[in-house]
């Protein structure tokens, strides 16, 4: 139903997979969005002749949606939600509406270049394409009142600068009313990812403990940050940040890499200029761009089952989408984020 406004032509449909996948991404589960989403894609690319190469534009446009679409808001993946919590720490505070501020501009551009890179390497066969998904638009009682609880949700998050509450105080209305109203039942909570949710607090906890134990500081003492200018120093963080995400995981590597940046923020190593806010969600975008590997995000793995993708592909867009967000998102630092933070 919500793709049916983007039309027959088959650059149209992925870039409307792209921007539905993206804002739901945005306020649920990247892994659960991408799950969600790929049941409507499976459908879609069986309709294509057997040796259209779209299909696989296709399969990889929900992944790459997912993961950029989840650095839009500090709930979106679990490096966001690392880079929140250690600045918490520090006594730095990033309502949820400024955090979608600060990010959208680099959010809109990757999706856009992943559109047209998609459609580059894998352009389609077809002019148009009839789409045939048979759905209705549910309206009862339950779905009303999850579009309600949803829609209120969204709205205390984007407003949090106004209201004063917390977006982690707001996160408990979805939870405590949607069991009250039992749209979410108890087999339903025994099926949530705990072991996501475990990954995420286990992270964090790492980085607590990196830094109160001072294994943290004494990596970063070891090398000369002093002698690195400002941008060079973001450009660094965010390399290493980028590179060791495609391989481990982007939690991990968010837990590793934040608490560094705080040490030599906090240490004063960097010297004047350094930014911290900055520093952090540099870094936590960098952790979240980073999709050459099935394994570099639960998305990925997701669409890599369907059978319709070579990790080859995965890594040309990868590099491609990578290399793009780390350079906007460093000149978007460096020239717009000073005067907006």
């Amino acid at each position: 139903m919500l793709l049916k406004p983007f039309g027959k032509k088959p650059m149209y449909i992925a870039l409307g997979l792209m921007l539905v996948t993206a804002i739901l991404s945005a306020f649920m589960s990247n892994t659960a969005t991408t799950a969600m989403m790929m049941t409507v894609v499976i459908p879609i690319t069986a309709q294509f002749p057997p040796e259209d190469r779209f299909k696989t534009a296709l399969a990889l446009s929900v992944p790459i949606a997912a993961n950029v679409g989840g650095i839009s808001t500090p709930i979106g993946t679990p490096p966001n939600a690392i880079v929140i919590a250690a600045l918490n720490q520090q006594g730095i505070s990033i309502p949820f509406g400024e955090w979608m501020l600060l990010v959208m501009p680099i959010v809109i551009i990757l999706l856009l270049v992943s559109w047209f890179t998609l459609g580059y390497l894998f352009p389609p066969t077809l002019s148009e394409f009839k789409l045939k998904l048979e759905g209705k638009f549910n309206t009862s009682a339950k779905a009303i009142t999850l579009y309600v609880i949803f829609a209120l949700t969204v709205i205390l998050w984007i407003t949090e600068a106004q209201h004063g509450i917390p977006s982690s105080m707001v996160a408990f209305l979805p939870i405590t009313a949607l069991t009250v109203t039992s749209v979410l039942t108890k087999e339903d909570i025994r099926n949530l990812p705990w072991d996501v949710l475990w990954l995420v607090a286990g992270g964090i906890a790492l980085g607590v403990a990196m830094d109160n134990t001072g294994l943290a500081t004494w990596i970063v003492s070891s090398i000369s940050w002093e002698t690195l200018p400002k941008l060079m120093l973001l450009l660094v963080f965010g390399l290493v940040a980028y590179m060791m995400s495609n391989f481990l995981s982007n939690t991990v590597t968010a837990t590793l890499i934040i608490p560094l940046a705080i040490s030599i923020g906090t240490s004063g190593i960097a010297g004047e200029g350094f930014n911290l806010i900055i520093t952090c969600i540099f870094v936590g975008i960098a952790c979240n761009i980073a999709m050459m590997l099935p394994i570099s995000t639960p998305p990925n793995a997701i669409a890599m089952s369907t059978g319709f993708l070579k990790t080859s592909d995965m890594v040309k867009v990868g590099i491609i989408v990578g290399i793009i967000g780390l350079v906007v998102g460093l000149l978007i630092a460096t020239f717009v984020w000073p005067f907006m933070i």
